[in-house]
C-alpha cells in the first residue's frame, strides 16, 4: 500500500497551494494569464504562439513541449492528435453551492459522496460549507431553464411543504457531458511534443481516475524530459511515455465507465419500482435488498487497490531478463506486491518500524539502486558502470545488509528503481553476477536498443482485459458533442 495514508485535496485548494511555489521557483518561468494558440515543431526545437489577455501574440522557443491543457487540448489539435471514443446517452446538471445547513445535508451522516437511487449525486467538498450536486438530465436540457435551488431539494428528498434548506449562495452551475475518449497518440511523430491528462484521456468521475491518472502521466513524462534535457536520456525513453501511460489510461477510462454502469443499474432498479424503494411495503424491502445485492457484487469502485497500484509497464526501457510466464498475476481488486520489472516497486518499512525503503530513494531525477547483499556487490558492478559512462546518469545507492522483511518482500538481492518509483531492472534468483550493468543502464535510459524487449513482451502475467464499456470503442468528434461544459471545451 502507499507510504502515506491516502488524502483528498480540492483542486481549488490545491493549485492556490501550488501556484506561489512555481512562480517563486527559479526554474520556472510561468505565464500566467496567457493562452496557448499553435506550435510549430522542427527537428530540434518547436516554436508555441501564446495569446495574452490583451490579444497580444508572444513566441517561445523550447526543446520539448507537453500539453496539460485540457480536453479541447489544442497544443493536442496541433499535432494531428485524434480522440477515439464518445458521450454517454445524458448529461449532468452542475450546482456548486454554499450551505451550513447541516441539519439537512448530514441527514444521513456525515459523507463524502452519496449515491442517491434517483440518480442524483451530492459531494462533501470540505465537510464544512461547500457541496456540489449532480442531476441527471437530458442532452436536450437548457441551463437557463434549471432551477438549482428546486433541484438541491429535489436531489436531497426534502419535502418542500414541511421544510427548506437554507443555501448560503449559488457559486456556479452548469451543464456537463460524460465523456471517454482516449487519445490515439500521447506524442508527435518528430517525439518533441506530448499530451498529458485531460488532453490525452477523459473519462467519467467515478472511481476517481481523472485527475490521479493525470498526475501519472506528467510524472512519468517530466522525468523523462528531464533525462533527455540532461543528456542522458534517449530517444526510446521518451517514446516509452506513450507505450507506458497509454495502455493505463485505456484501462482507467474503461473501469471509470464500468463503474458509472453499476451506477445506472441502481437508478434503473429504482425506477422500475415506480417509488416503492423508499417505501416500508414487501415490494420495497424486496427492491432494497436487490440494490444490496448488485452494489455488494460490484463493490470494485473504491476497492481496484490492484488497478491503482499494481499497474506493471511494458516498453523498451524496462529491462526483463526471466521468463515472462513467471508474471506474477494481475488482478484489478488486489494489489500484489512486486519489484517484477516495469511495476511499482513495494512500501515496506524497514526494521527500525519508523522508515520506509521509499525513505531511501533518490531525490527527484536520481536513480535509485537497492543492494540487500552482503558485501554490496551489485553497488560495485554499477557504480563502475557508471563511471564507464559518457554521460553521468544519477544514481542513488543502498546498500540495506542488515534488512531480511525488506528483501523477503522485494524479492531479489537487487532491484534498479526509476525516479518514478517503477523498476527497471531487478536480479536473478540465484544471485548471478554475470551480468552486463553498463548495458542495463543504457537500455533503461533509452541509450540502447533492448535486446531484452522480445521476453518482456510476451503473452504471460499481466494482461489487460477486454473493454466493458462501449463508450471506448465509439467515435464521435470530440468537438460535435453537445453539451459540454466549459472545463470541457
Amino acid at each position: 500500500m502507499p507510504r502515506e495514508p491516502y488524502q483528498r485535496c480540492s483542486q481549488a485548494i490545491f493549485e492556490a497551494w501550488l501556484k506561489p511555489r512555481i512562480e517563486g521557483d527559479p526554474l520556472i518561468t510561468s505565464r500566467f494569464g496567457m493562452k496557448f494558440q499553435s506550435l510549430i515543431e522542427e527537428e530540434d526545437s518547436v516554436t508555441s504562439t501564446l495569446v495574452d489577455q490583451a490579444g497580444q501574440t508572444h513566441t517561445v522557443k523550447s526543446s520539448y513541449v507537453i500539453g496539460c491543457d485540457g480536453a479541447g487540448s489544442k497544443v493536442r489539435q496541433s499535432i494531428g492528435i485524434t480522440m477515439t471514443g464518445g458521450p454517454v446517452p445524458g448529461a449532468m446538471f452542475l450546482i456548486h453551492f454554499k450551505s451550513r445547513d447541516l441539519d439537512i445535508l448530514h441527514r444521513q451522516g456525515q459523507f463524502w459522496h452519496i449515491f442517491f437511487t434517483t440518480g442524483y449525486v451530492i459531494i462533501s467538498q470540505d465537510e464544512k460549507d461547500t457541496w456540489t450536486m449532480h442531476v441527471p438530465v437530458s442532452i436536450d436540457a437548457k441551463l437557463s431553464e434549471m432551477d438549482p435551488y428546486k433541484e438541491i431539494s429535489k436531489g436531497l428528498g426534502i419535502d418542500a411543504s414541511k421544510e427548506s434548506l437554507k443555501v448560503d449562495e449559488i457559486l456556479v452551475t452548469s451543464i456537463w457531458r460524460p465523456n471517454i475518449y482516449l487519445a490515439d497518440r500521447y506524442m508527435s511523430s518528430r517525439g518533441r511534443v506530448f499530451i498529458s491528462g485531460d488532453a490525452a484521456h477523459q473519462n467519467i468521475p467515478t472511481g476517481g481516475y481523472g485527475m490521479n491518472t493525470a498526475v501519472g502521466d506528467s510524472f512519468d513524462i517530466g522525468w523523462k524530459v528531464a533525462a533527455a534535457v540532461r543528456g542522458y536520456g534517449g530517444r526510446s525513453l521518451l517514446q516509452s511515455y506513450e507505450d507506458e501511460r497509454r495502455p493505463v489510461g485505456m484501462r482507467n477510462i474503461d473501469r471509470s465507465g464500468a463503474h458509472w454502469k453499476v451506477h445506472v443499474t441502481c437508478w434503473e432498479m429504482s425506477g422500475r419500482s415506480e417509488g416503492a424503494v423508499s417505501s416500508e411495503t414487501e415490494k420495497g424491502n424486496a427492491v432494497r435488498e436487490e440494490l444490496a445485492q448488485h452494489l455488494v457484487t460490484h463493490d470494485n469502485e473504491n476497492k481496484d487497490h490492484g488497478l491503482e497500484l499494481g499497474y506493471r509497464y511494458k516498453s523498451d526501457v524496462i529491462v526483463l531478463q526471466e521468463d515472462a510466464s513467471t508474471e506474477p498475476p494481475w488482478l484489478e481488486k488486489h494489489y500484489i506486491p512486486s519489484t517484477w520489472p516495469g511495476a511499482r516497486v513495494p512500501h515496506v518499512f524497514l526494521k527500525d518500524g519508523v522508515a520506509s525503503v521509499f525513505d531511501l530513494f533518490g531525490q527527484g531525477s536520481e536513480w535509485t539502486l537497492v543492494d540487500f547483499s552482503q558485501k554490496g556487490d551489485y553497488i560495485k558492478l554499477f557504480q563502475s558502470a557508471q563511471a564507464s559512462l559518457e554521460v553521468n546518469i544519477p544514481i542513488r545507492f543502498v546498500h540495506l545488509p542488515e534488512e531480511p522483511h525488506a528483501r523477503k518482500v522485494w524479492e531479489r538481492d537487487a532491484v534498479l528503481v526509476r525516479p518514478d518509483d517503477h523498476a527497471a531492472w531487478r536480479s536473478s534468483t540465484g544471485g548471478d553476477l554475470n551480468f552486463d550493468a553498463r548495458k542495463i543502464l543504457l537500455t533503461a535510459t533509452g541509450q540502447a536498443s533492448n535486446d531484452f524487449a522480445a521476453r518482456l513482451m510476451n503473452d504471460g502475467g499481466e494482461k489487460t482485459e477486454e473493454l466493458v464499456f462501449t463508450g471506448t470503442v465509439g467515435n464521435v468528434e470530440q468537438s460535435k458533442v453537445e453539451q459540454l461544459a466549459a472545463f470541457q471545451r
